[in-house]
């Protein structure tokens, strides 16, 4: 009996080592394939594209080089992926089959403007695009460019249809035939609906105080029948040949033609100044300045309060020009800015 005794706890000792050595394995094996996933995790994390806050792309994108051009060229927040999608809009989400998005990389020489233009929409088509666009461009940014005007919108957690469509002033009968929304395929959190004809409610502050100011300058004249001549940017400068920017605005005008205040203001500068031939400067709310360049006569005073409107002065050829016109530009503190969308 005590040999069986011995032979059992014989038995059970082996067992028990049999059992730790497997043990041992198991954890020796789980550590090494733990290790390979957390490594493959962090390749996969910070291949250029990725959408990781620490990525060498999104530093590259930061670092964007700059160009004057490209509508004052330079933004923290282009926020882009090698897939080209704007980051604010999943367009494999997208529920709409009537629609067609086209994935654009801003070029040096581009602006909002100039990409609506050439792409036959607005630039409320672009936001509706685009709800975290920047007020800026800069070089290589990705813009989603719709074919018809509308709002892209992504739905959120617990939106239901019928509040979606309030928001916009759309018809819920319209949204489900736009976006093939039915009883049996509803709306799940992530989906992109499109809501045509509609103007865009989601927008960077920037974007918000434009649109408030917009229409707040007058044209210089008293209508708009005279055109012009150069517009705001780049080009070849018509006495010296080089390429210079361009500040402002060159409306056809005749010698003598009446000058109108572009919005009521403080006259802050009336007088010669350089280039600029006889100039008037007027202040104006939010930062704003307005030039007129080139006039054959001044018609108000340094310090004179002014109304939109108003008679300020004549059109001349004084300072560097070829020819009478006015130079027309606006300032937004103290940088010059393209005047054709204010006004």
């Amino acid at each position: 009996m005590p040999f069986l005794n011995r032979r059992v706890w014989l038995f059970l000792l082996v067992d028990a080592a049999i059992l730790l050595g497997f043990a041992g394995s198991f954890i020796l094996l789980k550590r090494a394939f733990s290790s390979g996933t957390t490594q493959l995790s962090q390749r996969i994390l910070t291949t250029p594209g990725a959408s990781f806050e620490d990525s060498d792309h999104e530093k590259e994108a930061a670092s964007a080089p700059s160009a004057e051009r490209v509508d004052t060229a330079s933004s923290d927040a282009d926020k882009t992926t090698d897939t080209g999608e704007a980051e604010s809009i999943d367009l494999k989400r997208l529920r709409s089959k009537k629609l067609t998005v086209v994935v654009h990389k801003v070029e040096l020489g581009e602006n909002y403007w100039s990409i609506a233009t050439d792409n036959n929409v607005t630039i409320n088509t672009l936001l509706g695009a685009n709800p975290d666009m920047p007020f800026k461009a800069s070089i290589h940014q990705s813009l989603n460019i719709m074919n018809r005007k509308g709002v892209l919108h992504t739905v959120q957690k617990g939106e239901k249809l019928a509040q979606i469509a309030a928001i916009y002033k759309s018809d819920e009968k319209i949204l489900k035939d736009e976006n093939g929304i039915t009883w049996w395929k509803g709306l799940k959190e992530g989906d992109v609906l499109f809501i045509p004809d509609v103007k865009p409610i989601h927008m960077v502050k920037e974007w918000r105080d434009y649109f408030g100011n917009r229409g707040f300058f007058g044209i210089p004249f008293a209508g708009w029948g005279k055109g012009w001549t150069s517009g705001f940017g780049y080009r070849t400068d018509p006495i010296t040949g080089e390429t210079k920017l361009h500040k402002g605005m060159d409306f056809k005008a005749k010698w003598g033609e009446s000058v109108y205040a572009a919005a009521g203001g403080r006259v802050i500068f009336a007088g010669v100044s350089g280039g600029y031939g006889n100039l008037i400067q007027i202040r104006h709310a939010n930062g704003y300045l307005t030039y007129y360049g080139h006039l054959s006569k001044i018609l108000t005073k340094q310090g004179h309060k002014v109304r939109r409107g108003e008679l300020i002065g004549k059109v001349g050829a004084t300072g560097r020009v070829t020819g009478p016109h006015l130079h027309f530009e606006i300032r937004k503190n103290g940088k010059a800015i393209n005047p054709l969308p204010l006004i």
